[in-house]
């Protein structure tokens, strides 16, 4: 009897924790935002991608990239394929989610990969050129953290698990990353590293 209440509770857990780790409900987007009149969505930073059906949420530094502050509109995010699909720039583009990398729900993916904030706002204090550097995906030392993420987004979670880190883990390839060392709040180094 041990064992069945044992097993019994293994399973109730299991399916507890995937219940609330994925809803089979869609989610939407204008949801997430509580979007006002005529209030758009665009990417919060530079979203980079070899293949449009297939972007990696690693946000792995190949390829091309959609720059921030581009305008999206919103085609579904699937909690069941893990697929957030939206148009920009003319192309249909998929971002393939996967929890276990980000070590978020796709809904605080989506709310930190996207924002209602215009290109004004984002660049309001940034000088013009750190700007540039950002507009071009570029990361240098000297540049804070808030320029970073708005130039490489978050570093993935599964490699760096909180923000407050001094160094920070991008993926450039599937087998290399970046890291971001920083002194206080600003980049002091940039050291390269095949995995």
């Amino acid at each position: 009897m041990k064992k069945f209440f044992a097993v019994f509770a293994a399973v109730f857990a299991g399916l507890l924790l995937c219940g609330c780790a994925a809803s089979p409900e869609p989610i939407l987007m204008t949801e997430v935002f509580q979007l006002k009149k005529d209030q758009k969505i665009r990417t919060a930073y530079n979203i980079w991608y070899t293949d449009p059906a297939n972007v990696d949420c690693r946000n792995v530094q190949q390829g091309s990239f959609i720059p921030l502050g581009t305008e999206i509109t919103p085609v579904s995010a699937d909690n069941t394929t893990r697929k957030i699909t939206f148009k920009a720039q003319g192309k249909t583009f998929t971002i393939h989610f996967k929890s276990g990398i980000r070590l978020s729900t796709m809904r605080d993916y989506i709310a930190y990969t996207f924002t209602t904030q215009t290109p004004e706002e984002i660049f309001k204090d940034i000088p013009e050129n750190v700007r540039r550097r950002i507009e071009r995906g570029e990361v240098v030392p000297g540049m804070t953290r808030p320029q970073v993420l708005l130039a490489y987004g978050p570093p993935p979670a599964a490699r760096t698990p909180d923000t407050r880190n001094e160094t920070w883990i991008y993926w450039v390839s599937d087998t290399q990353t970046i890291r971001l060392v920083f002194r206080g709040d600003t980049v002091r180094q940039i050291l390269d590293f095949a995995d």
